[in-house]
């Protein structure tokens, strides 16, 4: 698959609604994703030129708009970008429909959250992305991390039994791609994980509940009582081992600083 082919998939997910395909399970209390809550912290925004690459249906961008940056939303989803439009509303704050490519200015900070891994180059993205920097800027992205135990037993399926795990990711990115991308690109790096949980704990349970019998049932096969007995297993065993390693979260965190 192409990232151009996607670009349909994108605007039927935003018209049928982002909550029949994003699990709440990715979401907190306050129904805002935890990889947007996480983001956030990352930079005192205010007065900051931004650039939200990606952006969607437009949270992020608008949380950032009201905590003072100057941001630009930009998405290659017509769809996205008519949600994002209409829902988020600010003085700071603009939505454009276009790939992050064509962006022509400069910025003090660019995000992309959870949109490398769909990109046909990653590393000619992030590039790509550094080069709209200003001297000083910074670059922050996420995306899934497969470090660990959701992580192993997904790439297992992947890889072994051609198994169509996701339906959009085009990339498996871990925080080893991302330290060799920051010494290619003579950025200094920070990075972290996060969303445990879903990494190895109970909401990874509730997700493959729901994500191992669509698997299957793409593969044409019937599994349920296989998937029953799996699940209990994880259950009795393999969460109940801490697996908090610094790089075992399911969505991995990684700020490109433009000077080494």
């Amino acid at each position: 698959m192409k990232n151009r082919e996607l670009s349909e998939f994108y605007n039927n997910l935003y018209k049928k609604g982002e909550e029949k395909h994003y699990t709440k399970l990715l979401f907190s209390k306050n129904n805002i994703p935890c990889v947007v809550q996480e983001a956030l912290k990352e930079v005192s925004w205010k007065d900051k030129k931004v650039l939200d690459a990606g952006c969607g249906t437009g949270l992020f961008a608008y949380l950032i708009a009201k905590r003072g940056g100057l941001i630009t939303g930009v998405d290659y989803s017509q769809e996205a970008i008519k949600l994002a439009s209409s829902n988020y509303q600010h003085k700071n704050l603009l939505f454009l429909c276009s790939d992050f490519h064509n962006v022509k200015k400069k910025y003090d900070v660019i995000v992309s959250l959870g949109t490398l891994e769909h990109t046909d180059d990653p590393f000619h993205s992030l590039k790509l992305l550094k080069g709209k920097l200003r001297k000083s800027g910074e670059l922050i992205v996420t995306c899934p991390n497969w470090l660990n135990l959701g992580g192993y037993i997904l790439m297992t399926l992947k890889y072994l039994f051609e198994a169509p795990i996701s339906l959009a990711d085009i990339h498996y990115l871990t925080p080893l791609d991302f330290k060799q991308w920051a010494k290619r690109l003579k950025m200094r790096l920070t990075w972290r994980t996060f969303d445990y949980s879903l990494a190895s704990g109970e909401i990874l349970i509730a997700d493959f509940q729901r994500r191992l019998p669509n698997v299957f049932r793409d593969m044409n096969m019937s599994k349920e009582k296989q998937i029953e007995d799996f699940i209990k297993w994880l259950k009795n065993n393999a969460i109940k081992f801490d697996h908090k390693k610094d790089f075992s979260g399911a969505t991995g965190l990684y700020h490109f600083y433009n000077s080494i």
